[in-house]
């Protein structure tokens, strides 16, 4: 800060996220491919809603297990999908933050 003055202030946490919306109708026991190929694409959702619907981020896709149908257009969640264990990624997202270790933890949200 050249001259000791925010242009912008930290706003104290995540504002948006990308959810996984499905391109197409998915299937029961399919396994979801990388994001942004041929099974999701993303889109913003603020980062409380994402949070309290339990949406499933769209760079945390591949390797998902489908649990259940999914239907073309409609947002993935945690709910519909079987995470693969191990995951770095997944424990990286859970400790980003005090805020959002505890949502996730609040809502279940743990690594398979």
């Amino acid at each position: 800060m050249l001259f000791k003055d925010e242009v912008a202030p930290p706003l104290g946490g995540p504002v948006v996220e990308v959810c996984a919306v499905a391109k197409r109708d998915l299937k029961a026991g399919e396994v979801l491919d990388e994001y942004g190929m041929y099974m999701t694409y993303g889109e913003a959702a603020n980062a409380e809603e994402m949070s309290a619907r339990r949406y499933l981020p769209e760079g945390l896709v591949e390797g998902c297990r489908l649990g259940r149908d999914v239907a073309k257009d409609q947002v993935l969640t945690y709910d519909d999908v079987e995470v693969p264990a191990g995951r770095l990624a997944d424990r990286l997202r859970r400790r980003a933050g005090p805020r959002r270790a505890a949502e996730d933890e609040a809502q279940g949200v743990t690594p398979r």
